[in-house]
């Protein structure tokens, strides 16, 4: 049987395939493929019976780390968590029941939050990534996007947890840490969260970042590794190549006493998060939080 694939991704450009895709993408069994890189209303075809729908939320921001005094604890960013992944399915009847469109929404990731450049300041928590959803009169099918991380203070870093809606919550974000590495990211098949900022102990010792989470359906073993001291930036999670596959999460900053400490490395497509940043002392300017990825929408009628 012949099949409409309609794929919509947050950013121009990047292509989305799945085995159901590729399939398409030959047309070997005469499926038809539609790249779309806004979200928007999409026609309901009426001579399909069924509605397979893949929806993945925006991956959340890092938080960046805090900027205080020698003596005392500054903690690095929490790491973001991955956007919630909803698979199912639905019959056409039902959606044209509702009405002859569906608006497809796609969840844009979450910034991470800004660098500190006042002394003695707490970190600043991230952004959410935003919710992905299909509707079509009062139906409604969503999947959360990933909370941020927290901004790194004197006492802690939070990562971001799961969120409310989906079949899968995503990867929960590592914590900034002062006594060792910033925490790791989750790894998890929905895509990975990111890792935590390092921190700087009482007695000045400064720490790396974490390391960022994988997405296991990804075949990827190692994450994005956390910033080295002093200062490292966190690495970029990988991006997948299919939007069945959430991505990595970035890895947390390092932190720094003598420069400007590591920022948090970015969320890989689809739907993974940011690294928290690294914590620095005054004079110098606090790791930023990174961002998370864009989320998709893969809708296949057949």
């Amino acid at each position: 049987m012949a099949r409409n694939v309609v794929l919509l991704e947050g950013d121009t450009g990047q292509k989305l395939m799945s085995s159901e895709i590729l399939a398409g993408a030959t047309g070997a069994d005469g499926s038809t493929v539609q790249s779309i890189s806004v979200s928007g209303p999409q026609a309901i075809p009426t001579d399909k019976a069924l509605l397979t729908y893949l929806i993945r939320g925006g991956g959340g921001g890092g938080g960046s780390g805090r900027r205080g005094a020698a003596g005392g604890a500054r903690f690095g960013g929490g790491g973001g968590c991955s956007g919630a992944l909803t698979v199912g399915s639905v019959p056409v009847a039902i959606l044209l029941a509702q009405g002859p469109t569906l608006t497809v929404n796609v969840g844009a990731g979450g910034a991470g939050g800004a660098g500190v450049a006042a002394d003695n300041t707490d970190g600043n928590t991230g952004v959410a990534g935003g919710e992905s959803s299909i509707v079509v009169g009062a139906l409604s099918i969503r999947a959360s996007g990933g909370p941020a991380g927290t901004g790194g203070t004197a006492a802690a870093g939070t990562g971001g947890a799961s969120g409310t809606f989906g079949t899968l919550q995503g990867g929960g974000g590592g914590a900034g840490a002062t006594a060792a590495a910033g925490g790791f990211g989750v790894s998890i098949d929905c895509g990975g969260g990111g890792g935590g900022g390092g921190g700087i102990d009482a007695a000045d010792v400064e720490r790396a970042g974490g390391v960022g989470g994988v997405c296991f359906q990804a075949g990827i073993t190692v994450g994005a590794l956390g910033g080295t001291v002093p200062g490292g930036a966190g690495g970029v999670g990988a991006t997948s190549l299919m939007a069945t596959v959430g991505g990595g999460g970035g890895g947390g900053g390092g932190a720094s006493k003598t420069t400007a400490a590591g920022a948090g490395g970015a969320g890989g497509s689809f739907g993974a998060a940011g690294g928290g940043g690294g914590a620095s002392l005054n004079t110098f300017l606090s790791g930023a939080g990174g961002a998370g990825a864009q989320g998709c929408v893969v809708l296949i009628y057949t």
